[in-house]
């Protein structure tokens, strides 16, 4: 038998309904699991053979009681962010970052799965047929892996939190500059955003030429005093500052397009190339050509 001790009933009852739940979706019955009659905080397993979804029960009931905890302590006690606003970024990046919302952190492709790390310290705590074991003291003394992994996790949710940081001020550095700026055409100018180019027309329906984009790209990086900005769309577009700009493109959520989108907002809409009206489409396949 292997008995442990819980912090709250609760947390016995709840470890316990599981396995009883996932007894009876193998078709076992449950009479291995119940609550110790000295108390309710004491979940008591007779195990005679092993059960690979007991310790399902047992792993997803610890990532679910402690990582949270274990995550919003890191933020503030071992990257010591005290800003409550901040934490709450950070905590939010870091949740995204395990839920695989967030892609391509070489980082974090290469740390080891979270269950995986749970379920093998539980395994060796039942192979070893260990007769009484405190939550805490597991948590506490067996999983530094597991912490340890976590701290990764944030320190790359910190990073990413950073870069956004920069990114929200380089956005916002460019819409003041904007501001400043006469803007060079009063009317619609057209945009084609390309996999291999992007084209740009006046309110005349000129095609600029790549002389033009650099001149006005020019002028953006005089206006902004920004080094690294991108000369085929976001310096010529700053530079010329439409009053309003339409945007056709092959791939509307572009990382290029969604910065435009933020620094000039309503003053750009931006639309999947199928959605250019067929007229102006053949006049503008035509210039290109």
């Amino acid at each position: 038998m292997v008995a442990i001790a819980f912090s709250h009933p609760s947390d016995g009852i709840a470890v316990l309904k599981n396995m009883i739940r996932m007894a009876a979706k193998h078709k076992i019955n449950p009479s291995f699991a119940k609550l110790s009659e000295t108390s309710s905080k004491i979940l008591e397993l007779h195990i005679h053979e092993k059960k690979s979804f007991i310790l399902d029960v047992l792993t997803e009931f610890t990532r679910n009681k402690v990582e949270d905890i274990c995550l919003k302590e890191l933020i503030e006690h071992a990257f010591f962010y005290t800003d409550t606003t901040e934490q709450k970024e950070i905590f939010s990046i870091t949740k995204s970052i395990l839920l695989g919302e967030i892609e391509g952190i070489p980082e974090v492709k290469h740390l080891p799965s979270l269950n995986d790390l749970i379920r093998r310290q539980w395994d060796s705590i039942l192979e070893a047929k260990t007769e009484f074991l405190e939550f805490e003291s597991f948590v506490k003394f067996r999983l530094k892996e597991y912490l340890a992994t976590l701290l990764k996790v944030v320190e790359c949710a910190i990073d990413e939190y950073k870069l956004e940081l920069e990114y929200q001020m380089f956005v916002e550095q460019l819409r003041t500059c904007l501001t400043k700026q006469r803007s060079f055409s009063k009317s619609d100018i057209i945009i084609i955003f390309e996999k291999e180019q992007v084209l740009l027309f006046d309110e005349q329906q000129r095609q600029l030429s790549h002389t033009e984009l650099m001149m006005f790209h020019e002028k953006a990086l005089r206006l902004t005093n920004v080094t690294n900005l991108d000369e085929r769309l976001l310096g010529p577009l700053i530079g010329l500052s439409p009053s309003s700009a339409r945007v056709f493109a092959y791939d509307i959520d572009h990382p290029l397009l969604q910065t435009v989108k933020n620094i000039f907002q309503e003053k750009v809409t931006i639309s999947p190339i199928e959605k250019m009206p067929y007229k102006e489409q053949r006049y503008y396949r035509k210039k290109k050509s």
